[in-house]
C-alpha cells in the first residue's frame, strides 16, 4: 500500500465561524498585508473600505478609530509640510496635497465614511504589523508614518504589550462592530530577525489578551503562522525575502473564507472567480461576432450575479465589456 507523506504541518482551526455573505461590509486597516486582503475582498464583489494607507503600529490605528469615534476631526496640528506638499501624520504617503485645506476635507471625509459603516455594523478586521513606534521628541505623538524627515526629530521605541491593550481596550469598549484582528506575515528584518520576532510576539500576546476580554466579538485570525509556520519555505516569499509572494496571500486568503465564509458566499465567490477568468480571455482571431456572443453571455451572468451582491456595483467590469461591444457593432 503506498504511503503520501503530508510534508508540512497544517494550521488547525478549532472553530469554524462561517456567518460571513456578500450581504456584510468590511473595513481593513493596518499593514501592507491589509491592502492585499482588501484586493482580494473587492475582487470577491464585497462591500470594503481600506483606509489610512499602510499603518504598521498598533497605536496610530487605534488613535485614527478613536477620533472618529470622538467625533475629533483631523487638523492642522495633524498636518505637515514637507517641501510644497502637505501631508498627515496620522496616515500613510499616499494622502497628500499641495493645499492643506484639501488635504483635510480628504481625510475627514474618509473619516466620515468609516464612521457610517461602523454604525452599519460593518466588520473590523485589523493586522497589526510592528511594535516599533516612532514618536516625535517634541510633542510624544506617535506617528503613522515618518515621511522621511529627519530621524532627530523622532524616538524610536517598542511599546509594550500594556500599551496595545490599554488603548484597543478603549477603542472596542466604544463599538458593537466583530473584530478580526491579525498579525502581519511580512518580516520587520530591518533592526534584524530577532528583534522582529520580539516585536511579533509583543502583537500576539496583546492580541490574545483582547480576545479574551472581548471574546464575544472580537477573535484572531492567524495569517501570520499561516506563512511561518505552515507555508514555511522561502518560495512562498517575494523577491525581496519579506512580503508574502502572491501564491501565499491567495492561501491565507483561501483559509480565510473557508474559516469565515459561509456555504452560500464561498458558491458565489466561485462563481464571480469563473467570471473573472472569462473576463481575462481575449479573443484568438481579434474582436468578431463569435467574441460579441461570448461577451453577452458574460454579460447576462453578471447581471444575474448583480442581484445577489447587492453591495458591488460591478460598473468597471460592465464598462469594459461595453466598450468591446462598441468595437464589434463599428466593425
Amino acid at each position: 500500500m503506498s504511503f503520501s507523506p503530508n510534508f508540512r504541518t497544517e494550521l488547525v482551526f478549532k472553530d469554524s465561524l462561517k456567518c460571513f455573505d456578500h450581504s456584510d461590509s468590511f473595513i481593513l486597516i493596518g499593514s501592507c498585508f491589509s491592502l492585499e486582503m482588501s484586493k482580494l475582498f473587492k475582487q470577491n464583489c464585497f462591500n470594503v473600505l481600506n483606509p489610512y494607507g499602510t499603518i504598521y503600529n498598533p497605536i496610530s490605528l487605534a488613535f485614527n478609530i478613536k477620533k472618529l469615534l470622538n467625533n475629533q476631526p483631523f487638523t492642522q496640528k495633524d498636518i505637515i509640510k514637507n517641501d510644497d506638499v502637505y501631508l498627515s501624520w496620522n496616515h500613510s504617503g499616499k494622502y497628500y496635497n499641495n493645499d492643506s485645506q484639501l488635504l483635510l476635507k480628504k481625510i475627514n471625509q474618509e473619516q466620515n465614511d468609516i464612521f457610517n459603516l461602523i454604525q452599519k455594523k460593518a466588520t473590523l478586521i485589523i493586522t497589526f504589523g510592528t511594535s516599533y513606534l516612532y514618536e516625535l521628541k517634541e510633542s510624544n505623538k506617535v506617528v503613522a508614518n515618518c515621511h522621511k524627515q529627519s530621524k532627530e526629530l523622532f524616538l524610536k521605541r517598542r511599546c509594550s504589550i500594556i500599551e496595545i491593550v490599554n488603548i484597543w481596550r478603549e477603542v472596542l469598549k466604544n463599538t458593537k462592530n466583530k473584530v478580526i484582528l491579525t498579525v502581519s506575515p511580512v518580516r520587520h528584518i530591518k533592526e534584524g530577525l530577532v528583534k522582529n520576532n520580539l516585536s511579533k510576539s509583543v502583537l500576539l500576546l496583546a492580541i490574545d489578551q483582547l480576545c479574551k476580554e472581548f471574546r464575544d466579538r472580537v477573535s484572531y485570525f492567524p495569517s501570520y503562522e499561516l506563512l511561518i509556520d505552515e507555508l514555511r519555505d522561502y518560495r512562498f516569499y517575494a523577491k525581496d525575502w519579506i512580503h508574502p509572494s502572491a501564491e501565499a496571500v491567495d492561501f491565507i486568503w483561501e483559509k480565510f473564507t473557508k474559516q469565515h465564509l459561509n456555504k452560500n458566499a464561498l458558491d458565489l465567490s466561485l462563481d464571480i472567480s469563473k467570471i473573472r477568468s472569462a473576463l481575462a480571455h481575449r479573443p484568438k482571431f481579434g474582436v468578431n461576432k463569435e467574441y460579441l456572443i461570448f461577451l453577452e453571455r458574460i454579460l447576462h451572468k453578471i447581471n444575474k450575479i448583480k442581484l445577489l451582491t447587492p453591495k458591488y456595483d460591478w460598473k468597471e467590469e460592465i464598462s469594459e465589456i461595453n466598450i468591446f461591444l462598441i468595437k464589434i457593432n463599428i466593425l
